[in-house]
C-alpha cells in the first residue's frame, strides 16, 4: 500500500474556509433554480389570460422547463468532469438569465416557450456540478448534509415563487417580475466565475482524500464517456434508483410546480393570494425536510436507503388524504398537509447520496446527469400527463370540476407507490 503524503493544517484551512465562498455562489444560483421551477403555478392565471392558453397549453409551457432540463443533464456531468464547475455554472446561468429576459418580454406564446426552455436549460446545468463541487471539496461523511442543506436553499426559491413573487407580481406585474429575475440571474453568473475554483488545490489546499488520510481516487478523465455511462447504466441499484426518482420527481412537479395552487383556487374557491399562502408551506417543508434528511442519514441512521424509503412512504402517506379528501379538507388540515408534502418530499434529496454508494466515485458527475436526465423527463411527463387528464374535467363558468383534479392526483399516488416497490428490490450494501 503506497504511503499517503501528510497535508498541512494551513492547506486544510484554506479548504475548510474558501469551499464556503463557493457553496454561498453555488447555492445562490441554485435559489433561482427552483424560483424558475415552481413559478408557473402562481402565474397560471396571467399567462393563461396573457396567450390565450388552456390547461393543456399551461402543462406545455411548464413542462418545457422540465425537458430543457432533462436535455442539459448529461452534458452537464460531462462539462463538470472535464471542464470544471466554474465554467460549467458561470455560462449557463447566464444562460437561464438570457432566457427568464425573453419570457419576460415575450410577445407571443411560442416566444414564452422558447424563453421558458432556455431558462430549463441553463439551470439544467448547475445541481450536477453543484454535486461535483460538493464531490471535490467536501468530506464522504458531510455530502448528504450539505447537499440536504442545498436543497433547502432551492426551496426557498420555490417559497419565494409563492407568495413572495404574488406580491411581487401586484407590484410591478409578471413581466417585469420575470426581466429582473434575468438581469439578477447574469449577475450571479458573474459572481460564479469570480469566485468558485474547482478544486482545492487551485486555492493550495487539501482535498477530502487527504483530509481523510485515504488515497485520492482515480481521475474522471481515465473513463471514457461510454465507459462513465456503462459503469453507471449497469448497475440494478442504479436502475432502482432511477424508477423512484423519476416517478418521486414527477409528482412533485405535477403538484407543487402545476397544480397546487389552480386546485385550490377551483375547488375551494381561493383568490390567487390565499392559494399562495397555503403553497408557501410546501418548500417551507422542503427547507425542514432536505437538510434534515441529510443529518438523519449521514449522523443518525448512518442509511442512505432507510432514509429515502422513510420519505417515499411519507409522501404516500400525505397524498392518500388529498386524494380521498379532496374536496373535504379544513383549511387548519390544508395547512399541514401543505408542510408535510414539502418536509417528506424533501428526503429525495438522500437519493443522490444513495447514487453516489453505487457508482465509481470518479464518474460522480456523469452519473448524476445520467440520474438527472431520467428525473427531468419524469417532471416533464408528469406536468404533461396530469393537464391532459384535468383537461377532461367540466369546466362551468371557468371554474375546473373537482373531478379532474382526483383523477390527476390518483395518478400520481398509483405511480408512487409502484415505484417504491421497485426500489424495495435494491440490495442493501452495509453502508446503504
Amino acid at each position: 500500500m503506497s504511503k499517503i503524503p501528510a497535508i498541512s493544517e494551513a492547506a486544510i484551512k484554506k479548504t475548510m474556509s474558501y469551499r464556503y465562498a463557493i457553496y454561498l455562489v453555488v447555492a445562490l444560483a441554485y435559489f433561482f433554480v427552483y424560483f424558475h421551477r415552481v413559478s408557473p403555478s402562481v402565474m397560471a392565471p396571467e399567462l393563461t389570460t396573457a396567450f390565450g392558453i388552456s390547461a393543456s397549453g399551461l402543462g406545455l409551457f411548464s413542462s418545457m422547463y422540465f425537458w430543457a432540463y432533462a436535455i442539459g443533464q448529461l452534458p452537464s456531468g460531462i462539462m463538470a468532469d472535464r471542464l470544471g464547475v466554474r465554467t460549467t455554472i458561470s455560462i449557463f446561468v447566464g444562460v437561464a438569465g438570457l432566457g427568464a429576459l425573453i419570457f419576460g418580454m415575450a410577445g407571443s406564446f411560442n416566444m414564452a416557450l422558447a424563453g421558458r426552455f432556455l431558462v430549463g436549460f441553463g439551470v439544467g446545468f448547475v445541481y450536477v456540478p453543484a454535486m461535483r463541487f460538493l464531490a471535490d471539496w467536501f468530506k464522504s461523511t458531510e455530502f448528504a448534509t450539505y447537499s440536504g442543506i442545498l436543497l433547502g436553499i432551492g426551496n426557498a426559491g420555490a417559497l419565494a415563487a409563492a407568495a413572495p413573487l404574488v406580491v411581487l407580481m401586484g407590484a410591478i406585474g409578471w413581466r417585469s417580475s420575470m426581466t429582473s429575475v434575468g438581469i439578477a440571474s447574469i449577475v450571479i453568473a458573474v459572481l460564479c466565475f469570480l469566485i468558485i475554483r474547482n478544486k482545492p488545490g487551485d486555492v493550495g489546499g487539501a482535498s477530502p482524500a487527504q483530509m481523510e488520510g485515504r488515497p485520492e481516487t482515480k481521475a474522471s478523465t481515465s473513463f471514457t464517456i461510454g465507459e462513465a455511462i456503462g459503469m453507471t447504466a449497469k448497475s440494478w441499484n442504479v436502475w432502482t434508483i432511477i424508477i423512484l426518482f423519476f416517478v418521486w420527481y414527477g409528482t412533485i412537479m405535477a403538484f407543487q410546480g402545476l397544480w397546487a395552487s389552480p386546485w385550490l383556487m377551483n375547488v375551494y374557491g381561493m383568490t390567487k393570494a390565499e392559494a399562495g399562502k397555503f403553497i408557501t408551506l410546501i418548500p417551507v417543508g422542503m427547507i425542514v425536510g432536505c437538510p434534515l434528511s441529510g443529518v438523519i442519514a449521514d449522523k443518525i441512521l448512518k442509511s442512505k436507503y432507510k432514509v429515502v424509503v422513510m420519505g417515499a412512504v411519507g409522501a404516500i402517506a400525505v397524498w392518500i388524504p388529498m386524494v380521498f379528501m379532496i374536496d373535504k379538507l379544513s383549511p387548519g388540515m390544508l395547512s399541514v398537509l401543505m408542510f408535510l408534502y414539502g418536509y417528506f418530499n424533501g428526503h429525495f434529496v438522500v437519493m443522490y447520496a444513495n447514487l453516489k454508494e453505487n457508482v465509481e466515485p470518479a464518474v460522480q458527475g456523469t452519473a448524476t446527469g445520467f440520474l438527472n436526465t431520467f428525473v427531468f423527463v419524469g417532471g416533464a411527463l408528469f406536468q404533461q400527463i396530469t393537464a391532459a387528464i384535468v383537461a377532461q374535467a367540466p369546466v362551468v363558468d371557468k371554474v375546473i370540476a373537482t373531478s379532474g383534479f382526483k383523477s390527476a392526483f390518483v395518478f400520481c399516488l398509483v405511480a408512487l407507490l409502484a415505484a417504491l416497490a421497485i426500489f424495495f428490490t435494491q440490495k442493501k450494501s452495509v453502508s446503504a
